[in-house]
Formats: structure tokens, sequence, C-alpha cells
């Protein structure tokens, strides 16, 4: 059994008493920290929880989340490479992240006040599912938003 110090430690944030398995976080790379923050702290609302310069690595780690990493919700972790020259490129294998939100509608239009870009405006899939909407971040990838919330639909 870990000591009380261990538990303490305050790079094991994950759940220390955690019994089974869970979704941790994300991870993407950015080129631009600022560019990245003001669209997912800002525009989306996410809190940052921590930043970690890993000066003899040469590179910047970030941890973004909707809540924090013990009450079990999951994160994203942006990486910054320093001496990154060219834009990353997606490859075919990356999807989206998807991410729950009150307002689809409001939240597309917000994105593209804070670095996003317009892709799928919102729409329903099909009868009865929650609209869902798709924006790019400052980066390019493909961030889906998912109405969560009945009520706000506009159509």
């Amino acid at each position: 059994m870990a000591d009380t110090a261990e538990k303490l430690d305050p790079l094991w944030v994950w759940g220390e008493t955690a019994d089974r398995p869970r979704m941790l976080h994300s991870m993407i790379r950015v080129r631009d920290v600022e560019a990245a923050l003001r669209f997912y702290r800002d525009g989306l609302g996410m809190s940052l929880l921590d930043r970690y310069d890993i000066e003899q690595g040469r590179f910047s780690i970030l941890f973004l989340s909707f809540g924090s990493y013990r009450d079990g919700q999951a994160a994203l972790e942006l990486t910054y490479n320093w001496d990154q020259a060219e834009d990353y490129s997606h490859g075919s294998g990356y999807g989206h992240v998807a991410i729950g939100v009150p307002d689809v509608g409001a939240m597309y239009e917000r994105l593209a006040r804070y670095g996003g870009t317009p892709v799928t405006a919102p729409k329903k899939m099909m009868a009865g599912a929650p609209e869902l909407a798709f924006v790019k971040d400052p980066d390019g990838y493909a961030i889906e938003l998912i109405q969560i919330r009945r009520g706000t639909e506009r159509g």
C-alpha cells in the first residue's frame, strides 16, 4: 500500500483510490499555445489544470478539462514542441474530439470568434437525435460539438 506522502504527491492526480480503468486524457500537438488556449479555454470554457515546460525535452504540455483530475472527467493534453517548424499532419487515422455542450448553435458561433473554423453547421443526423456540429481548432483538428441539453435545439 502506498504511503501518505506518495498519495499526496501532486504528480499523482488521476485518482489515487481508483479501482477500475477510466479515460484519462487525449493528446494533440499544437503549434501556437496562445491560439490553442484562446480556443479551448476562452472559447469552449475548459480550465487549464496544469502546464509543464520541460526544458530538457524542449516541449510543454498543458492539461485542460471541464472538471478536475480526480472527479472522473477526462482531460485534453496539448503538447507544444518548441522547435517544430512545420505544421503537423493529422493523417488519415485522426477523427475528432467530441465535446458535449448545452447549446450547439451558440457554441458553433462562439468558437468562430475564438479562432475556430466552422465546418458543419448544427444539424440532426436522424430524427430524435441531438444536434451536432463540427469546427476546426486553430491547428486544424476536428472538434465535434454535440447537444447535451434538451430545449435549446434550433429545429
